[in-house]
């Protein structure tokens, strides 16, 4: 699909308001030529969403990646959030002046570094340290009692890997809320609340398919020269041809109370990810520890009409509001007693599922519908995107003039439809898409109904 001209886009709809809708709309009403283009930001949630996936106590920030593309990309979004302000400390640095500078300040970034480890040798981790291992502060650690040393808990996860000094996370909701009130400000951005029910997809019997808008479930409907998809987990719902090709899966996150002095003794300690486990525990903020596990995840397959042509398929939908299955307490309070054993056997004070939206490689979808003209897609975060948030908006700004890098177009294509086994064509809506980046455990494609009761 060509790329519209700049001169034909006054008008753009962007449907989410999650880390790619609002860095999108903020980067794009920055760039030259769209200054005087309306964009309609719509979203089914009051913000902060509640269940949005960016929205949370705690989001990773690392450039430890097995992949060296996206190590390279974390590494420059980290040289952003590590910047205290939007004030220029070197006239000729470029990322001094980014208009996501200062959204890592006011302790919205920490920099506490991150411990990855594994169960004996895990690629992936191999993999990473080789990308990130010429950083200032890297060190291996070989055993149980190097990584009981730097976690600095008392506790211990793993047998080998690294500690990154250089790394650490990110306090998502302020992270999110900052990048709101920048879009608020701009003239040429507006906020919608309202559940967007289809696409409105116009010449559907022609080769000329295009979409020109939305229809809310009220029946309204908006209209825009540029549609860009970027709903998260609820995207396969709105676009068929995403379905087979990306897919929404839960994953399970708690957390504990702790006193006053427990903060205080644990507000800096380290970040650590086991990913033979998946199992990643966070510095105390808040009155509060977070631990989850990046995982397969669950799915909730359910038949349903998908986009706008009424086809019926299955897909899997996103359920919120509910806490996680009780084995998966179990399995974060052990994990929780091992880490951090002086916050071992308490009970948690809350619980949620966070949905990812994943993709067969774990690479992003950014990029236009290759067969309908002017819909845009931005999503298939695959649970790691959040990081990326001071370059994200900027390299899917490119990505819409057609300015989008050589290293990054060909991993954010859109993707072809697969089959359980990552590879081949899947069914078109009911193939499953389990991602295969070295990164994932647990058991595939466990339905979250027969593990919990879901309202």
């Amino acid at each position: 699909m060509s790329v519209p001209g700049d001169a034909a886009v006054r008008s753009v709809i962007i449907v989410g308001a999650g880390v790619f809708g609002l860095t999108t709309a903020l980067s794009l009403s920055c760039r030259e030529g769209y200054e005087d283009c309306a964009i309609t930001v719509v979203d089914k949630s009051t913000f902060p969403a509640a269940d949005g996936a960016s929205i949370d106590s705690s989001r990773i920030v690392r450039a430890d990646y097995s992949d060296p593309v996206y190590a390279a990309l974390a590494a420059d979004a980290l040289d952003i959030w590590r910047l205290s302000d939007g004030t220029a400390t070197t006239s000729t640095d470029a990322k001094n002046t980014s208009i996501y500078a200062g959204v890592g300040a006011q302790g919205r970034y920490s920099e506490s570094g991150l411990v990855l480890v594994g169960d004996g040798n895990v690629d992936y981790v191999d993999k990473s340290y080789d990308n990130v291992r010429g950083m200032a502060d890297v060190e291996m650690l070989p055993d149980a009692d190097a990584i009981r040393r730097v976690m600095r808990t008392g506790g211990v996860s793993g047998t080998c890997g690294y500690v990154n000094r250089r790394s650490g996370w990110a306090d998502a909701r302020a992270a999110m809320v900052w990048v709101r009130g920048k879009c608020e400000v701009r003239s040429n951005i507006r906020f919608i609340h309202g559940e967007v029910q289809t696409l409105r997809i116009v010449d559907t019997v022609s080769d000329n398919a295009r979409v020109d808008g939305v229809v809310l479930a009220n029946g309204e409907v908006l209209t825009a020269d540029l549609t860009i998809l970027a709903a998260g987990a609820w995207t396969p719902m709105l676009q068929p041809g995403l379905a087979g090709a990306a897919m929404a899966t839960a994953q399970v996150m708690a957390y504990v109370p702790v006193s006053p002095a427990e903060e205080a003794a644990l507000a800096d300690i380290p970040v650590t990810l086991n990913l033979s486990t998946g199992v990643f525990v966070f510095p105390a903020r808040n009155g509060e520890v977070k631990v989850a596990r990046h995982a397969y995840g669950y799915v909730n397959k359910v038949q349903t009409t998908v986009g706008a042509g009424g086809d019926e398929g299955v897909v899997s939908r996103p359920v919120t509001g509910c806490g996680i299955p009780k084995t998966d307490e179990e399995v974060l309070k052990t994990a929780l007693a091992e880490m951090v054993p002086a916050v071992g056997g308490r009970a948690f004070s809350r619980t949620r599922l966070c949905w990812y939206t994943d993709t067969a490689t774990g690479d992003f979808i950014v990029c236009y519908h290759p067969t309908i003209a002017n819909l845009f897609l931005a999503t298939g975060g695959s649970g790691h995107a959040f990081k990326f948030l001071p370059i994200l908006g900027e390299k899917i700004a490119d990505a819409v003039t057609g300015r989008l890098e050589e290293s990054l177009a060909p991993k954010w294509r859109f993707p072809e439809t697969i089959g359980s086994d990552g590879g081949g064509n899947g069914d078109a809506y009911c193939g499953m898409v389990v991602t295969r980046d070295g990164s994932r455990s647990g058991d595939v494609g466990v339905e979250l109904g027969t593990v919990m009761q879901l309202p």
